[in-house]
C-alpha cells in the first residue's frame, strides 16, 4: 500500500477518533444492502492471462451452489467456519457499509450487527482500512475493553454478540473497490481460540483466497449498491431484491428456492408480487425488468 492510499485513509478516519468523545462513528448510516451471490458478467478480453487455480475453479463453476462448495471446503481446510465481503463507501462523515454478500454467513447475525450498528466500534475496521496486511483478532485480545477506548457500554455489547455467535477469532482485510471511494472488505471467522494458529502457512493461503474473491466479484459480477436502483425501488424488500438478482442471472423458480432457501409456495407469491411491482405481464417481461436493474 503507498503512501499516498494512507494518506487518504487517515484523512478520512477523522470520525472514528470522534467516538473516543462519544459521537457517532458512521452518522447517519444508510441502510446495508445484504444480499446473496451477484450475478456473473462476462470481462471483456483481457488475453492470455495466467490466473491461480482458485480463480480458475470460480469462473468455471457452472452454478453459485458450486462455487460456494469450493470456497466452503477451502475455509474449512484453513480452519475458518464463515466468511462475509462487502463494500464500503467513502462519504463526507468517514467510510461507510454499502452492500455485503450472505451467502457464506448467517444473514441473522449480519442484519443484526449493522442494526445495532457495531461496525461503529469494531476495531477491525480500523486496523484492517490503515493497513495493507490482514487484521488477525481473536475475543481474548478485548476482553478489557481496551480495543477501543471510549466506546463503553456498545464496545461491551458488540463483544458479547459476537461470542454468542461462536465467532473466536478471524482475519479482515481492506482491499480497492472498484472506484477511488470505495473499499472491499473481506472477513474470514472461526470458532477456533486465540490467534495463534493463524500462522504464515494459514497467512498465505488466506491471502491467495482473498485476493482470487476480491477479483471474482469485482471483475466477473455485478455487485449491487445499497442505494435504490431505480425510482421506488425502496419498496422491495431483501428477498424480492434476492430474487431479482437470481432472475437476472437466468435462475429457474426452482432453482431460486433451492439458492435462497425458499420453498416453490414463496417463490411463487413473491414472483407475482413482482411482477405486479413492475407491471410485467409474463416472466420473460420480468426477466428483462430484472436485468436492467442489474445493469444499473
Amino acid at each position: 500500500m503507498n503512501a499516498a492510499f494512507h494518506a487518504d485513509i487517515d484523512s478520512n478516519f477523522g470520525h472514528l477518533q470522534a467516538a473516543e468523545h462519544g459521537s457517532p462513528l458512521l452518522r447517519p448510516p444508510p441502510p446495508v444492502l445484504l444480499h446473496t451471490e451477484p450475478p456473473r458478467i462476462e470481462p471483456h478480453p483481457r488475453g492470455s492471462v495466467r490466473r491461480p487455480a482458485l480463480l480458475t475453479a470460480l469462473l468455471a463453476a457452472e452454478s453459485p451452489c458450486e462455487r460456494h462448495r469450493t470456497v466452503r471446503a477451502l475455509l474449512q481446510a484453513l480452519g475458518f467456519e464463515w466468511l462475509a465481503c462487502g463494500t464500503l463507501v467513502r462519504e463526507e462523515a468517514g467510510w461507510r457499509p454499502s452492500a455485503f454478500c450472505t451467502s457464506l454467513i448467517d444473514a441473522e447475525w449480519l442484519q443484526h450487527y449493522f442494526a445495532q450498528q457495531h461496525h461503529e466500534v469494531d476495531p477491525r475496521w480500523r486496523e484492517a482500512l490503515q493497513s495493507s496486511l490482514p487484521c488477525i483478532w481473536s475475543l481474548d485480545q478485548w476482553d478489557d475493553g481496551s480495543a477501543a477506548p471510549g466506546a463503553g457500554t456498545h464496545f461491551a455489547r458488540f463483544v458479547a454478540d459476537l461470542r454468542a455467535t461462536g465467532m473466536q477469532s478471524g482475519a479482515l482485510l481492506a482491499l480497492p473497490g472498484r472506484r477511488a471511494d470505495e473499499r472491499w472488505l473481506l472477513s474470514l471467522l472461526s470458532r477456533t481460540p486465540g490467534s495463534a494458529w493463524i500462522g504464515d502457512a494459514v497467512l498465505g493461503q488466506l491471502l491467495t483466497l482473498s485476493l482470487c474473491l476480491h477479483e471474482f466479484y469485482l471483475q466477473h459480477t455485478r455487485w449491487p449498491s445499497s442505494g435504490p436502483t431505480e425510482p421506488g425501488d425502496e419498496v422491495l424488500n431483501p428477498v424480492q431484491r434476492d430474487i431479482l438478482l437470481q432472475l437476472a442471472h437466468g435462475a429457474s423458480d426452482k432453482q431460486i428456492a433451492r439458492e435462497l432457501q425458499l420453498s416453490s409456495h414463496a417463490v411463487d407469491y413473491h414472483m407475482r408480487q413482482l411482477r405486479r411491482r413492475f407491471a410485467a405481464r409474463n416472466r420473460v417481461q420480468l426477466t428483462q425488468a430484472a436485468q436492467r436493474l442489474a445493469r444499473r
